[in-house]
């Protein structure tokens, strides 16, 4: 798991972008959210993800899950 922040979080669509301590955009979708819902979710909110290398649109990598950091 990478500790990150989410930078961009659409309620309408259940998508967002997570950007890692290291400054990587990693896409999401609200089925790889532990622990949360749609309601929950927050921009800013500190998050660890497991990333998955495989590109989703723009971005070269996507989350395979997301929990809060605690």
């Amino acid at each position: 798991m990478v500790a990150g922040s989410i930078q961009r979080w659409t309620p309408r669509n259940g998508t967002g972008v997570i950007e890692t301590g290291e400054g990587v955009l990693v896409w999401f979708h609200l089925s790889a959210v532990r622990g949360e819902d749609i309601t929950t979710i927050a921009e800013g909110m500190r998050v660890e993800v497991d990333i998955e290398h495989t590109p989703q649109g723009k971005y070269d990598s996507r989350a395979r899950s997301v929990r809060r950091s605690t």
